[in-house]
């Protein structure tokens, strides 16, 4: 019966509460009716289900029909039941269970990142207008708590986290202080506080886009750490940590979007949005200065979420500053591109050197998504405006040379730490930077960055030529691999460039038979096992855009030259030195003497 309630209990709405009542007026007919000498009975695991889905109304949790459920299984126990009914903090922290389960949803599909940052969606954007519904629960489940009390019961925590989200979900400010003030009422508690408490409060003021909510965070960040000294599992982790970082880059999208609304540009503002971004590299470095080490996917996450936001902060700055152009001389776009690979040589004082194999993946990851932002961020910084406005500056041809730096320190790791990069997300994070890296170089506006360009294009090709040589080395099917990503973009990209980049036809054909020659190991096979395990390219894709490499102005060089790459039938085999054709070669002899 119970396991049957518990079923019914995961229904939500009162589809899910009629199947729990009706399974129990089952049981309590069989509690009445039977004559043996161990009939059944109602438990706790019964009376918890029976509360968990009475004590709400319309979705959401009611005081008074809580308190009416209580009284109600009181006198099922008393009527029923062998042994007295003893209400504990498991028994009211069953009605507000649900509430915790939802706000414990976490809506992104990435199992490690973002944990942080699940609590506080309701305060994405900034605050949200007092909702009379939401702080009616928030009212309703503070009085279950503090009722508890009135009954004997010492709360346990979860009772004070379902409290604390309550107040959270109401997404206002006033909630939000309600909230801090719960949270310091559990911590002068006898309840065991766990880091997890914190979340929701701190994650709240980090998206909230308040200008004062970097200090908010940076104060309960200082709070935990002192709490820490007797208590070290409330030490906050690299993802409670990361929270500062986001609160600068949320306030500097906020600052944002209310000059672009009110449209004021001017210098004072133009330096409020560094700052927000000077202000994210400065608690990166400090955090990097204290030696944090990865001890796990969350802690990766969590720092890759500090480095990608404070890149953001840089490349949403830059952008400002070419859309609202001010007297300021210092901090223009220029300005924010030296900052934005500022943080690309972090890995190099600050990340890594000899660390081991577990480590390692977890930097490449790092040092993957890193360079993609960065080299995403300075093509949009390049797309912000017009060619022409932008004083013919193309920022990302301008820095290329820093860019293919970038590419070879991330594949010389690569290859450092062999074992990693044949990851499944290693590989995803690998083609999303040679995306990027492309997506850049598309920009391209000056002939001098052509050979750049090239160097580029050929360094991104020899990658995946050695990544997939190294993995038919080491057995595609050994598991590590998984299934073979579609790159066809990649080399389709490279063949549009060529267009663009190589203006001598015949060195165009050159560059193209490369591009088709370090795709072909990738093209599908009627055999799977000469097919490669590492990727997949679309042929007739890759061909299509050779075609349109060459152009129209070559029309009478392009179609004899795509027919050097069509598909030949294959040659018949003809027959070796072996048994096998000795002995047809003297059958056929003596057919011929029989003649």
């Amino acid at each position: 019966y119970n396991a049957a309630m518990a079923l019914w209990a995961l229904v939500d709405g009162i589809k899910g509460q009629n199947g729990v009542n009706d399974v129990y007026s089952l049981l309590e007919v069989a509690s009445l009716g039977g004559d043996d000498e161990y009939p059944l009975r109602p438990n706790n695991e019964t009376f918890k289900t029976l509360f968990i889905v009475n004590s709400k109304i319309d979705d959401r949790f009611s005081f008074e029909r809580a308190k009416l459920w209580l009284d109600k299984i009181q006198q099922i126990s008393d009527s029923i039941c062998f042994e007295a009914f003893i209400p504990d903090a498991n028994i009211f922290n069953a009605a507000l269970s649900s509430l915790s389960k939802k706000s414990n949803a976490n809506p992104t599909d990435n199992p490690y990142a973002k944990i942080l940052h699940r609590y506080g969606k309701k305060y994405d954007g900034g605050f949200k207008r007092v909702n009379e519904c939401s702080n009616a629960e928030a009212i309703d489940v503070a009085k279950w708590l503090l009722y508890a009390e009135e009954c004997g019961v010492n709360p346990n925590i979860e009772m004070y986290e379902a409290v604390i989200q309550a107040w959270i979900k109401t997404g206002t400010k006033d909630g939000l202080l309600i909230a801090e003030e719960w949270a310091k009422r559990a911590i002068l508690s006898s309840a065991p506080t766990r880091l997890e408490t914190f979340h929701p409060i701190i994650s709240s003021w980090a998206l909230c886009q308040f200008d004062r909510a970097p200090d908010r965070v940076k104060e309960w960040i200082r709070q935990l750490s002192a709490l820490s000294a007797s208590k070290p599992h409330l030490k906050p982790d690299l993802n409670t940590l990361s929270a500062q970082i986001i609160a600068w880059r949320n306030v500097q999208a906020g600052m944002i979007a209310h000059l672009e609304k009110t449209k004021q540009s001017s210098s004072e503002e133009n330096e409020m949005v560094f700052a927000a971004a000077q202000n994210c590299t400065q608690f990166l470095e400090e955090m990097l200065l204290d030696g944090s080490k990865l001890e796990g996917p969350q802690d990766a996450a969590a720092l890759t979420t500090m480095f990608t936001h404070t890149i953001q902060a840089w490349g949403c700055a830059s952008r400002f500053a070419l859309l609202h152009p001010t007297s300021s001389v210092s901090l223009d776009a220029s300005h924010g591109i030296r900052e934005i690979l500022k943080i690309a040589r972090l890995f190099y004082s600050k990340i890594y050197g000899d660390e081991p194999e577990e480590y390692a993946q977890h930097i490449l990851h790092l040092m993957g998504e890193s360079y993609a932002e960065i080299a995403s961020q300075m093509h949009q910084i390049d797309s912000a405006v017009d060619y022409d406005e932008a004083n013919n500056i193309c920022h990302f041809c301008e820095k290329i040379a820093h860019v293919e730096k970038m590419l070879r320190d991330y594949e010389f790791y690569s290859r450092k730490h062999q074992s990693s990069s044949f990851l499944s997300e290693s590989k995803t994070v690998r083609h999303r930077l040679y995306k990027e890296i492309l997506r850049g170089c598309a920009g391209v506006k000056s002939s001098t960055d052509d050979e750049h360009v090239v160097s580029v294009c050929k360094l991104i090709m020899d990658h995946l030529s050695w990544q997939n040589e190294q993995c038919h080395a080491s057995g595609g099917s050994s598991g590590r691999v998984g299934v073979e990503e579609d790159i066809t973009d990649i080399y389709v990209d490279i063949a549009l460039l060529a267009k663009t980049v190589v203006k001598s036809p015949q060195e165009r054909m050159y560059i193209l038979t490369q591009v088709h020659t370090n795709a072909s190991p990738f093209f599908s096979r009627r055999r799977k096992f000469d097919a490669s395990s590492y990727a997949t390219v679309d042929r007739a894709r890759l061909m299509g855009a050779m075609r349109i490499a060459m152009g129209e102005s070559e029309s009478e060089l392009t179609e004899p030259f795509l027919r050097n790459f069509d598909e030949r039938p294959p040659k018949r085999r003809t027959r070796g030195n072996n048994a096998m054709s000795f002995v047809h070669e003297m059958m056929n002899k003596n057919r011929n003497n029989r003649r």
